[in-house]
């Protein structure tokens, strides 16, 4: 799933530093637009690239799930691993995403919609603080986001990218190609600047290989090296 006009995507470093013990969470865009071609002319589309490069990422992922072996421990798969919010027109709340429930709950995204961000930033702080509000050092929260669009609430989440929370840590990965990619990640840019510590954005431009995205994402999360 390659294409002759790819663009390779920028070296990533891993977000938070490898002493930081993190809990990660992906906000992942579902919007009408993920349907659309990857790169210009590509059979591809952003979907596909993201369909096969999040078992991958995932499988690289999960064990790094603090609370994923407890949270299995009865024999069901629909708890431990990455916790994914869909943004769309609306937040969905895609559940924990394993190697054992990754094609079924893949098949029951609900694709399709606008790009609003806050109400899946809202929904993914509050299960953090839920599951560890209460320890006396928590794991940072690392919010990793897959969108191909600046979203119509983008200034609000911006501010939150701003705050200088030593506990929380964003990688925002930008898909797509074109004028809006780059609208996209000039739209990010001013809060990474405003917070180069704790928030990296990384820029997708016509990348249809989905092990670029799934390798980069690995890389992000400091849990491997992007090939």
């Amino acid at each position: 799933m390659s294409s002759q006009a790819e663009t390779r995507r920028e070296e990533v470093t891993p977000v938070a530093p490898a002493w930081r013990k993190t809990e990660p969470i992906m906000l992942l865009d579902l919007s009408t637009s993920m349907d659309w071609e990857a790169a210009e002319g590509s059979t591809v589309t952003r979907k596909d690239v993201v369909l096969e490069a999040l078992p991958l990422f995932v499988t690289a992922l999960e064990a790094s799930d603090s609370e994923a072996a407890k949270e299995q421990a009865g024999g069901s798969d629909e708890e431990g691993g990455l916790l994914i919010h869909g943004f769309a027109s609306q937040h969905h709340e895609l559940g924990d995403f394993n190697s054992s429930n990754m094609q079924r709950r893949l098949a029951s995204v609900p694709w399709g919609g606008g790009t609003q961000i806050m109400p899946a930033w809202k929904a993914a702080l509050a299960d953090y603080t839920e599951e560890f509000g209460d320890e006396t050092e928590p794991p940072a929260l690392l919010t990793l986001v897959v969108t191909d669009g600046e979203a119509t609430d983008a200034d609000a989440f911006e501010k939150v990218l701003e705050v200088k929370d030593p506990n929380r840590y964003f990688a925002i990965a930008v898909i797509g190609y074109g004028p809006e990619h780059d609208k996209t990640v000039r739209s990010y840019e001013g809060a990474a600047a405003a917070n180069p510590k704790h928030v990296t954005i990384a820029k997708f431009d016509s990348v249809t290989n989905p092990r670029d995205l799934a390798a980069d994402l690995i890389t992000l999360a400091g849990i491997g090296t992007a090939k």
